[in-house]
């Protein structure tokens, strides 16, 4: 919630002058502006651009197109990383697959939803947790994943579904 926003002479209030340096406060002030058709805010990128969460969030939901300036720290953190290849790239990033590879869940949905196959270099950390182990033998492999196996046993309910699944016992 934008405490300037309620009070009657925001402009009084002390911080009011540097409220766009809180990425919040700058990202509302951006969506508020595209409610008007205005796809960029550029005296607000510069503060979307320094956190991965709200320079995501910038391009896909406003911009609705890359944000270079944001990529560098959109890069840095697994799940955002994969959620623009994903959303605003529509396509492979090679520049932050290390990092999306570094995250069981990320580096799942980043060979479903964006390789749309294998992606042996993250299947070790993917076969870490039983879930993704899971989806990913489901959804990519599309066959049972021997390697995986012993991770999805310790878990009943995807140790359930996977033999139910491929009509297997593990």
């Amino acid at each position: 919630m934008n405490l300037y926003d309620l009070h009657p002479k925001p402009e009084t209030l002390t911080g009011y002058d540097k409220r766009f340096q809180v990425p919040e406060l700058a990202y509302e002030e951006a969506r508020k502006r595209a409610k008007g058709k205005a796809r960029r805010s550029p005296d607000l990128e510069h503060t979307l651009a320094k956190y991965p969460e709200w320079a995501c969030d910038y391009a896909e939901y406003i911009m609705h197109d890359r944000f270079p300036e944001g990529e560098a720290a959109i890069a840095t953190d697994p799940f955002y990383a994969y959620r623009y290849a994903r959303s605003v790239l529509g396509r492979r990033w090679p520049e932050a697959e290390s990092v999306i590879a570094k995250d069981p869940e990320s580096a799942c949905y980043y060979a479903i939803d964006v390789i749309k196959g294998k992606w042996p270099e993250a299947e070790p950390v993917i076969a870490r947790r039983s879930h993704y182990a899971y989806e990913y033998a489901r959804s990519v492999i599309k066959d049972v994943w021997p390697k995986a196996e012993r991770i999805i046993a310790k878990d009943p309910y995807f140790k359930n579904r996977y033999e139910t699944h491929f009509g297997v016992k593990i």
